[in-house]
């Protein structure tokens, strides 16, 4: 059976710990949150090109069949970012 003295000696170990690993764990849920917003950022550039790539077939369908080149302009417009 653990004496009272070996439990406050266990219970300052963990109360010395605690600060150093509340720090580990915001620095973790910062990194966290960071992958998580790059991630999005990822995703929507991904997006965005897939769009680029969907208008520029488009077009190029539309010349296979001779569909005038302003026309085509002012249908699906380029975006230039």
């Amino acid at each position: 059976m653990i004496d009272n003295k070996q439990y406050l000696i266990m219970q300052f170990g963990i109360e010395e710990r605690k600060p150093k690993l509340l720090e580990q764990e915001s620095t973790i849920k910062i990194e966290k949150l960071r992958a998580e917003a790059a991630r999005k950022h990822l995703n929507l550039e991904k997006e965005r090109l897939q769009l680029n790539v969907d208008i520029l077939w488009q077009r190029a369908q539309l010349l296979e069949e001779r569909v005038s080149q302003g026309d085509i302009d002012s249908a699906l417009p380029l975006v230039n970012d």
